[in-house]
């Protein structure tokens, strides 16, 4: 593991260090990342995940244009932690743990401890563009930019309760 981080000191600091801290294997992430594929990341411990189709999020911004989603989280309060998935067919937020538990959005998808499949494919966290799954928004490197739930049910506002 020293030599890898040797090679790739950024695994060791910032959205690298923060996402694996709380992994049991943070190494096997880490060895994942160096090679620039996805790790495969457990959601309720750091984070639980929300998965929101792209064509919902898309509706609601009336593009595809990337600039144009991205600049619909920002003005919704999200300034960090979305992920793009590699067919560009799903979005997923990064929220605080326990979300999960009471999260009812319909046509969306949360991943947490309470889920029977809680892992999430985190894609490299310096990767901000494709090919692959990238992140449209920062990678956190610290709780405090994970999406803010509520503010994330706000832009999803027209989409009912389950």
């Amino acid at each position: 593991m020293a030599s890898l981080l040797r090679l790739h000191p950024w695994l060791a600091t910032g959205p690298a260090a923060w996402l694996v801290s709380r992994e049991v294997h943070p190494g096997v992430a880490r060895e994942a990342w160096a090679k620039g594929l996805p790790a495969t990341l457990r959601a309720g411990i750091h984070f639980d995940a929300v998965h929101v189709s792209a064509a919902l999020v898309e509706s609601r911004v009336a593009s595809r244009e990337r600039g144009a989603v991205e600049a619909w989280f920002r003005e919704g309060g999200i300034a960090a932690s979305v992920i793009v998935s590699r067919l560009r067919d799903r979005y997923t937020a990064l929220v605080p743990p326990d979300t999960a538990a009471g999260w009812d959005v319909a046509h969306t998808h949360c991943l947490g401890a309470t889920r029977r499949t809680p892992y999430l494919a985190v894609p490299v966290p310096t990767r901000r563009r494709p090919p692959g799954a990238f992140w449209l928004l920062p990678a956190p490197d610290d709780d405090g930019m994970l999406c803010a739930a509520e503010r994330l049910r706000e832009l999803l506002g027209g989409a009912a309760a389950r």
